[in-house]
């Protein structure tokens, strides 16, 4: 009871504050859910029982080793990023496991702290989208100084500040309207689906709204054949995480000129950021050039006029991102981990049909998320995956299939 106790009350101010922390553009999500897991520490020895060996965390925790260990030759010294990702995701992992487990009226309370948070953060955003963002800006003008900067570089930093702040709502949307849906709440769970795509679809972010199409489709597929859909989606991303980074310089070398010069240059800046990645990858490609070598790699390009970096802080691709930096050792541990993890999830006795779609919403978004833009070791993306795997637990049967 007292492993409960401070379970619930960990899961309630984990979702009830990232509402601040959302607003402000969701980067203490990641501390805060790391600081309530270590808080939320069970001691009863049956949560830790092991019944049979946990592939997904074997490949798992050995790709974070890797990852750990591939600092000693990065060009990049700083090692703070060790910490973040090494120590951070198995917190996150924990922050999940500990709060999804929760039954009766500590579930139902932490379901309620999703609702609160769903329901504010979204009348935030829709508010600012249709006000263009008015008090995001009024709080930056204040805070932040903006001083000679333009009127548009201004609203781009706004925008991107919400965009942030969208994707709690994105990710959680599905997984909590799912809950309302079982509890009989239709109506609620619709106006959470309807905010997080009118976020989605708003300040300019186009990866929002592509993750939000994508998790779509798989998401209704799950809804007709949800363990095949489950195991697919990460089956799928485990070949991209191999295969993407020798084809995709090749795809995109071939591309028509007539093509490229009709793009808008944001997407043939990435297409070129994709293509010089790709030319890294093949110069070292088995043990990466170390966590965080992006940085130090590079360099400037001329682009319809406009001098632009070629590698800005990190390949705006997750699968060229864990290829450049951890090599193919690391590409082949993470593709591993994601098939176990498929696997178990989809071959679970108590997956319920719309604990599946729960999944693939949660999974696909993120996948989608990090492929086209994100890097892969933001922090503060992996820990709001945190906050809504948790929502997912929520929706297991409560026996057996």
């Amino acid at each position: 009871m007292r492993d409960d106790t401070r379970a619930g009350i960990a899961g309630i101010a984990g979702f009830g504050l990232s509402l601040v922390f959302a607003i402000a553009g969701s980067l203490l999500i990641a501390p805060w859910v790391s600081l309530l897991a270590m808080a939320a520490v069970p001691v009863d020895p049956k949560f830790w029982q092991i019944r049979r060996i946990p592939w997904a965390a074997v490949f798992g925790g050995f790709f974070l080793v890797w990852v750990a260990l591939s600092y000693l030759w990065s060009p990049h010294d700083d090692p703070g990023q060790i910490w973040r990702t090494c120590l951070g995701i198995p917190l996150y992992i924990l922050f999940a496991a500990r709060i999804g487990a929760l039954e009766g009226a500590w579930q139902r309370r932490v379901e309620a702290a999703i609702f609160f948070l769903l329901l504010s953060l979204g009348l935030f955003l829709v508010y600012e989208a249709m006000f263009d963002g008015v008090n995001t800006l009024a709080f930056k003008l204040a805070e932040e100084d903006f001083s000679g900067m333009p009127a548009a570089d201004v609203a781009t930093f706004v925008n991107r500040n919400l965009g942030h702040a969208a994707v709690p709502l994105i990710l959680l949307a599905v997984p909590a309207a799912l809950i309302a849906w079982r509890e009989g709440g239709v109506l609620i769970g619709a106006v959470f689906v309807a905010m997080a795509a009118l976020a989605a679809f708003s300040y300019g972010i186009e990866v929002n709204a592509a993750a939000f199409i994508l998790a779509s489709g798989a998401t209704l597929l799950a809804a007709f054949w949800p363990r095949t859909v489950v195991a697919g989606a990460f089956g799928v991303t485990a070949g991209m995480l191999v295969v993407m980074p020798l084809a995709l310089p090749e795809v995109i070398a071939a591309l028509p000129d007539d093509l490229r010069d009709a793009l808008p240059l944001s997407w043939v800046w990435r297409l070129e950021i994709w293509s010089y990645a790709g030319e890294l990858i093949r110069e070292n490609p088995w043990f990466g050039y170390g966590l965080d070598a992006s940085r130090p790699l590079n360099r400037e390009l001329v682009l319809q006029g406009f001098n632009v970096e070629a590698l800005p802080m990190h390949p705006h691709n997750a699968t060229l991102h864990v290829w450049l930096e951890t090599g193919a050792v690391g590409a082949v541990l993470l593709a591993a981990a994601l098939v176990a993890m498929g696997g178990r999830i989809a071959a679970a006795p108590k997956l319920s049909r719309i604990q599946a779609m729960g999944v693939v919403w949660v999974f696909v978004a993120y996948v989608s998320l990090i492929v086209f833009s994100y890097g892969v070791w933001q922090e503060w993306h992996q820990g709001t995956v945190a906050l809504a795997a948790t929502s997912v637990f929520f929706l297991g049967a409560k026996r057996p299939a």
